[in-house]
């Protein structure tokens, strides 16, 4: 309790919420409007026929009444978390001990429910949906910033595997649930962007070496437990297997349905050439592209609005990333500056990732576009993080105006 009052001082003093960032503010309002003009584009037509909801037809409007609900939604998240929730709420170590247990139990949830694509990590209510592992990615950052800012002396002394286990033992208990949902993207990117927080951090070299050896041990014995589950029980990494051959030749006969996106995805790139066709002009969203509101959703971009509008939304994000850096590397604290440097990764490569696999130029994993894609749990805990990351920056625009 003395803890948050002493937070709450800080921020009356500081008035933080006068000192938002209007050009991050700005910017994904912009993002935000963009993602319902596109997935409704993308999705007008083929919601006639039930494209995308399984044979069903529906509204035209269906997924953009959907979308703007949740963009609502998480815009007025974001400016809650901008200037109502100091951030140092969240390197208090009873929530993130509650944290965790709320992590465990929403991502267990999903081990219980049918598969989709091969992967349980959803849970579905009624007509919602919610993806408890891009929740579970922002507390993993919190968490790493934490034991990066707490345990920091320790890490800038040689540890043992067995000790760095048991720093890193919440984070890696995380990631393992998610591995044991099957989803092999999400998992990836979590420890992506674990990897690159550690490397930032300034812990000695030889545990950064023992982290690597843990990590590919570790990559190692799932990628085993997948081929074993694969051989014992039949199919469980076909679409895996499929999207990598995909990848090294899309245009191989014995593929055709398995590459069938990712051709349609270069034709609507080639479609749009500079300019585009025209917003809702595109051809390949007419049932070529199952996946066009979604994961695909660069590509009725690329047709439509032509490589302007493609270089103009990578521009948005790269504006909100390079706003994320610049208050983590100004910040005094290592909580604040591992969180600002995690969350921008975690954006980094969330993006290249859809870019690179809607181009095929590497393995398509089923991960949305940050901030456009269709996807209300995607967008909303990504505009909370982004919130966050916003409330360090007004704290350090009050320490660089205090310094003149």
């Amino acid at each position: 309790m003395n803890f948050l009052k002493k937070i709450h001082r800080s921020i009356k003093h500081e008035k933080r919420h006068v000192r938002l960032d209007w050009m991050v503010a700005l910017t994904l309002l912009v993002l935000l409007v963009l993602s319902c003009m596109m997935v409704y584009s993308a999705s007008m037509i083929g919601n006639k026929y039930g494209t995308f909801t399984s044979g069903v037809p529906v509204s035209e409007t269906y997924f953009l009444q959907r979308q703007a609900m949740w963009v609502v939604i998480a815009y007025f998240a974001f400016l809650f978390f901008s200037v109502a929730i100091p951030f140092e709420v969240f390197k208090d170590k009873r929530v993130l001990k509650n944290g965790f247990i709320v992590m465990v139990i929403l991502l267990f949830i999903p081990l219980l429910m049918p598969a989709i694509n091969g992967a349980k990590s959803w849970i579905r209510i009624g007509g919602l949906s919610f993806q408890p592992s891009t929740l579970s990615q922002l507390f993993i950052i919190m968490y790493m910033a934490y034991i990066l800012e707490t345990r920091k002396e320790k890490l800038r002394q040689i540890c043992t595997s067995s000790e760095l286990l048991k720093i890193f033992s919440i984070p890696l208990a995380l990631v393992t649930l998610i591995a044991a949902q099957n989803d092999t993207g999400m998992m990836l990117i979590t420890l992506s962007v674990m990897g690159i927080m550690t490397f930032c951090s300034n812990m000695h070299s030889q545990n950064v070496k023992k982290i690597i050896s843990l990590a590919l041990i570790a990559g190692a014995a799932v990628l085993m437990l997948f081929m074993l589950k694969s051989t014992l029980f039949g199919g469980g990494t076909s679409y895996r297997t499929n999207r990598l051959k995909v990848f090294l030749n899309p245009f191989s006969e014995d593929l055709a349905a398995a590459a069938d996106q990712v051709i349609n995805s270069y034709v609507a790139f080639g479609n749009g050439g500079l300019f585009g066709r025209g917003l809702g002009n595109s051809i390949q969203k007419l049932g070529y592209l199952p996946e066009a509101h979604t994961d695909f959703i660069l590509a009725i971009i690329a047709e439509e609005l032509g490589f302007i509008g493609v270089l103009f939304v990578v521009c948005l994000l790269l504006i909100i990333i390079g706003k994320v850096i610049f208050s983590g590397t100004k910040s005094r604290n290592t909580f604040s500056a591992m969180y600002s440097i995690g969350f921008a990764s975690l954006l980094i490569v969330q993006g290249v990732v859809n870019i690179g696999g809607v181009t095929a130029s590497i393995p398509m994993t089923g991960v949305p576009l940050p901030f456009i894609s269709n996807g209300g749990s995607s967008i909303l805990i990504l505009s909370i993080g982004l919130g966050i990351a916003t409330n360090i920056l007004a704290h350090v625009k009050y320490l660089r105006s205090n310094k003149k």
